[in-house]
């Protein structure tokens, strides 16, 4: 992999200067994936433009520093890195970003359920141990629901089939769980795939709990147990930075047409680009509105996609502290989940962000109101939060025109029929993006896809060539 200066000019010409043919290729999103796709190619000495739609680089990885102060900030969209995140930590060693703890150290976290907030052990005395035996209970069944499932291709097995067809709130109902334990299963499914249970594929859960157990090998500690010191965006643009004038911002690609001799890019000014492939990097849902000739496969705008958003909150003090917590609530309300952004960053003052997960919290985002309720919301876990609460953020990815969505949650059936389609090239059209990666949902997902993309269209581009 290239060091961290910059590339040479960008090629202009469809032949470098021994004569060699040149691959051009339009990149359509600057999100990692397409910057990722964009940067090998470029190593690889092939002309490359990347289209952008939006005013910034990172797609969504959106690291929020402004209105906060004292030099903090927090993700507004992807937020942690796992042990097994190989091309995550190679690009940020290649940058020069460090790695911060995710995990408070001490305090205990907060379960919010029928309207009761108290501690989580406190939770487990008043069942007599009922609570931590259903969570063990839970635990086991999803490490069994792993077995025989291919973290690196979840469409293959003998069992795939069977579990793509079944929701994951069908698999939670055979367990008997308490009502207590159910609202913490319950949010930890709505928090990791921005959908409620009955929406998402069990093959989806399987895939994921084969993924954590292959991660947790490595590290047992390992999953959920970085961010980047500095800001996720770091990443992007880095990546932008080296790829200069061939990253062009503010650009929508409003149509994609294949012709004989190759494709055309139209974008909203109706500027029009021809190359020889195009990559997509661009979520299902925002693909879905550009028009593709010949179109693409119906069933892939069918595939499900999560929703929800972030309210983050900077309080003056880390009060949370003050009364012996770790900044972290599960609840059973709209607003989901709340955490400290800010484990690892200095400073009296700290952030609490809250993950506004599936339906519910979709539509809480929407709220006018939404950040005061939050901070109603902070002072009921965290009395006195109120009165130091400051500068907040409310990053929507639902109502984002160039996400419209978090990320893939397969819904049932979806997986098994639709995991091909979004790896295989169509024509000379090729996709990226985390919803085509063994790490789907994660950067890391999206930097491999990336990577992997590029490859496939230089294998197009040779496979069409006169």
């Amino acid at each position: 992999m290239p060091g961290a200066g910059s590339y040479p000019p960008r090629v202009r010409s469809v032949r470098d200067q021994d004569g060699a043919d040149v691959t051009r290729i339009v990149v359509v999103g600057g999100g990692l994936a397409g910057l990722s796709c964009a940067d090998v190619l470029v190593a690889g000495g092939h002309d490359v433009t990347v289209l952008e739609a939006r005013d910034r680089v990172g797609g969504r990885v959106w690291s929020r520093r402004e209105p906060f102060v004292a030099a903090q900030h927090a993700e507004g969209g992807a937020e942690f890195v796992n042990a097994d995140h190989a091309e995550v930590l190679a690009l940020a060693a290649r940058f020069g970003i460090a790695t911060a703890p995710a995990r408070a150290v001490g305090g205990s976290t907060m379960l919010d359920a029928g309207g009761r907030l108290v501690p989580l052990h406190l939770w487990d005395e008043a069942t007599k141990g009922r609570l931590t035996a259903d969570l063990d209970r839970w635990h086991a069944a999803l490490d069994a629901l792993a077995e025989g499932i291919d973290p690196d291709d979840p469409a293959t097995g003998e069992r795939a089939a069977a579990l793509d067809e079944r929701s994951a709130a069908s698999f939670v109902a055979e367990l008997d769980l308490s009502a207590v334990a159910r609202v913490v299963v319950g949010r930890h499914l709505r928090t990791e795939y921005m959908v409620p249970p009955d929406e998402l594929s069990l093959l989806h859960v399987a895939w994921m709990a084969a993924r954590e157990r292959r991660c947790r090998a490595l590290a047992a500690d390992g999953w959920e147990a970085s961010r980047l010191a500095g800001g996720n965006d770091q990443l992007a643009t880095g990546l932008a930075s080296r790829l200069g004038a061939r990253v062009q911002l503010g650009a929508p690609v409003t149509a994609i047409t294949t012709v004989v001799d190759g494709v055309v890019v139209t974008t909203a000014d109706r500027e029009v680009r021809r190359c020889d492939v195009v990559v997509v990097a661009v979520p299902l849902p925002v693909l879905g509105r550009i028009a593709v000739d010949p179109a693409l496969p119906d069933e892939l705008f069918a595939v499900g996609y999560g929703e929800g958003a972030k309210i983050s909150t900077q309080l003056a003090r880390r009060v949370w502290r003050d009364l012996g917590r770790n900044g972290s609530v599960v609840s059973d309300r709209a607003h989901g989940e709340l955490w400290e952004t800010t484990v690892a960053q200095a400073g009296d003052a700290g952030i609490i962000t809250a993950l506004l997960s599936s339906h519910d919290g979709s539509a809480f985002a929407a709220h006018p109101e939404a950040e005061r309720r939050i901070v109603a919301e902070l002072e009921r876990a965290f009395p006195g939060a109120a009165g130091l609460a400051g500068a907040q953020t409310r990053t929507d990815w639902s109502n984002d025109e160039w996400s419209l969505g978090t990320y893939v949650a397969f819904a049932p059936g979806q997986l098994t029929r639709t995991w091909p389609l979004m790896r295989q090239p169509h024509g000379r059209v090729v996709l990226a993006g985390e919803h085509t990666d063994a790490f789907a949902g994660f950067m890391e997902g999206a930097l491999r896809s990336g990577r992997r993309a590029a490859e496939l269209a230089i294998e197009v581009s040779a496979d069409t060539s006169p």
